[in-house]
Formats: C-alpha cells, structure tokens, sequence
C-alpha cells in the first residue's frame, strides 16, 4: 500500500506546475478571525443546502461562521451554487447543470427534497427557495466569509473571480478546487485570494512530509483541507496534520457530524472543521474552549426551532 501510495505520488509530481508561495505581506484578512467553526453547504442537515436561506440562517445563529459552498457553470455561463453536477437530488427537476440555463435553474424548487426525518415531511417545498448565483449569494451576504469549491474547468475560475472582484469580496473568501488547472487560473487571476491545496500540490507537499525535504519544504497555499475519509486513504495520521500545521499550513477535515468524533477532533487540534450540523460543531467548540464563543461560536438559545 505504501509502495503504490508513493509512486502515485510521483507520478502527481512529474506533472506539477509550480504555484505562488503564500503572501506574507498581511493584505489578505480572511484568516483575521477563527474558521474553526465551518457550515458544511450552509448546513445541508439544518436547512436546504447552498441557498441563501441556509447561508442567512446559519450567519444570523452562529456569528463568523465560515460558509462553504460550491460552485458550477451553467449552461449560458452563470455561476450557480450547488453541490451535484445534476439538479435530481436537492430540485424538483431532472438534469445536468451545464446543460441548463440560469433561467432554467431559477425555476427549480431548491427546498423540494430537503427533509429533516428521513422523507416524512418536507418544511422548505414550496417556500420559493431557488438556487442562488454566487454574486447573489455573496451580495446578501456581505459580512460573510465562504469558502467555495469551484467544480469545473478554468472557465469556472475566471467567471467566479470576476463576481469576487465585482463584489469586492477577495478578502472573505478561501477557493478550493479538485482540478489542478482550475486552481492555477485562480491563483493566475488573483494571487491576492487564498486558497486550498488542490491534488497535484497537496501530493507534493506530502511526498516531502514523508521526506528528508521537510524541513525544506515551503508552503504553496494556506489551507490544507481533507475529507476524513482521506486520512487512511492516504495514511495520514494526526501526528502528520500536526506537522503539516507546524509549517503554518492550516488543516481543515469535512465533514464531520458526529458530536463525539467533533470532540476527538478538536482535542486532536486542527484549524477549521466543516459540518453539516454547525449546531453540533459550535456546542462542541464551546466545551472545548469557551473563550472561542464570543469570537465565533454563539449560540443562539432561541435558534430557528425547526433546526432542532
């Protein structure tokens, strides 16, 4: 497994492009508060997820929340928010989005399949919830900061930089992407933005983990974020994310739900946790030091009751 892991590794390498060390001049602020309490798609188990609705909930009930979302182009070039590449699973449609146009989409139902209790009823059918654009998403909420994946090619990346520059919003957003060439445009088009490691870098970072060229090693991007599921994939332990945090790399694992897993990972230590239950999350983070409350997890005691 470890051979297999390596040479996959290498074979990532030889086709690395070099990526923009991280600015260190402070003229970027999105890391100016904690982001340790993050809403997986506003908070997909709380409210229907990557609407506005969800995004607004989740600002108003925990104050500095990081929202993460996603992005994809539609069929006439708009930039939409959503998780699947198709319309089935959250809409009342059926269908790709890059086939769709934004008027197509807005027509869509975005609250139809949300449910709370495994299909018995549907609370936000109906409520005229629709998939919003990332410029309306950005403009609503304009004190908030987001994370947002861009899943698609590089025409992605330079339509959603420009709504980040139409919006002034380069200080409040971190970009993650799983495509490599993506990533690249977006750092090409604004170094200013931070961002995550994709594939190709985050392989390199790892081979040198697991190297004598550690200590050498300089970061190319200021947030390292994983899935859990990829720590034994990739048999990364928690001492290595301690590691990786001892560069200045800040580590972030998705998606986490379990308040007992919440809990082990915080005492673990790491930067930011993404959650669909940002209640859970920010309980946790009070238990675990109260003091972050006040800058980031309050809770609301007498939060929207149909989150419960």
């Amino acid at each position: 497994m470890v051979r297999i892991f390596t040479i996959a590794m290498l074979l990532v390498l030889t086709a690395a492009q070099p990526v923009p060390a991280i600015a260190e001049d402070g003229s970027n602020t999105f890391f100016s508060a904690p982001i340790l309490l993050g809403a997986h798609r506003g908070g997909a188990d709380l409210w229907p997820e990557n609407t506005i609705d969800a995004f607004r909930q989740a600002a108003a009930q925990f104050p500095g929340i990081l929202l993460e979302t996603d992005a994809r182009l539609t069929a006439d070039g708009a930039v939409v928010l959503m998780h699947d590449a198709t319309i089935d699973r959250t809409t009342d449609g059926t269908g790709a989005i890059s086939d769709m146009t934004l008027d197509e989409i807005r027509a869509l139902d975005a609250g139809y399949r949300f449910t709370r209790d495994s299909g018995a009823t549907f609370p936000y059918r109906g409520k005229g919830l629709q998939v919003p654009t990332l410029d309306e998403s950005l403009a609503a909420l304009p004190d908030s900061r987001f994370l947002i994946e861009f899943k698609g090619d590089p025409a992605l990346a330079e339509a959603g930089v420009r709504i980040l520059q139409k919006q002034d919003a380069m200080d409040r957003v971190l970009i993650a992407s799983f495509t490599p060439e993506t990533m690249a445009r977006v750092r090409e088009l604004a170094p200013e933005v931070p961002t995550c490691y994709d594939f190709t870098d985050g392989a390199a970072m790892l081979t040198a983990l697991r190297s004598d060229a550690w200590e050498a090693y300089t970061p190319t991007n200021p947030v390292l974020s994983l899935d859990e599921g990829m720590l034994p994939r990739f048999q990364i332990s928690m001492e290595d994310l301690q590691r990786i945090r001892g560069k200045g790399i800040k580590v972030q694992l998705h998606t986490i739900n379990d308040l007992p897993r919440i809990r082990e990972i915080l005492s673990a230590g790491v930067d930011s946790i993404l959650s669909d239950r940002p209640d859970l999350l920010a309980e946790a983070i009070a238990e675990f030091d109260p003091a972050l409350t006040g800058k980031q997890a309050a809770l609301d005691p007498a939060r929207d009751a149909t989150a419960k």
